[in-house]
């Protein structure tokens, strides 16, 4: 399964919240600062998150998408999945992970997933 972007998925982010306990998955907040980007890196966990406020912006480099994820966008990175983290002015939401503890560390480059 690759990533899926789902635009105007929620308006209320309690209900993301309960999705994602009830998805049995791990809650955690995020308010992120602005970044000029991350380079191609892949999570040893699987990320669902749900953007309240700001743009989170993203790249499937498996079919060269540019995502921008605004609020009530839900996007879902799996385990293992190389993406690319574009320049960002801030985001804030709710993510559900699929471990708990996050393995460490949380980005990780391309040539350690072709070794794994």
């Amino acid at each position: 399964m690759g990533i899926t972007v789902e635009h105007g998925y929620f308006e209320d982010l309690d209900d993301a919240r309960r999705e994602i306990r009830g998805n049995g998955q791990f809650l955690h907040e995020v308010d992120a600062a602005p970044s000029g980007g991350t380079p191609i890196h892949w999570h040893d966990v699987g990320i669902h998150f749900y953007v309240q406020e700001g743009v989170f912006r993203f790249q499937d480099p498996a079919s060269g998408t540019v995502h921008e994820c605004g609020p009530g966008t839900k996007f879902v990175i799996p385990e293992r999945t190389l993406h690319i983290e574009e320049e960002h002015h801030g985001y804030k939401g709710v993510v559900g992970m699929t471990k708990d503890p996050v393995p460490q560390p949380f980005v990780r480059p391309p040539e350690e997933l072709e070794a794994a």
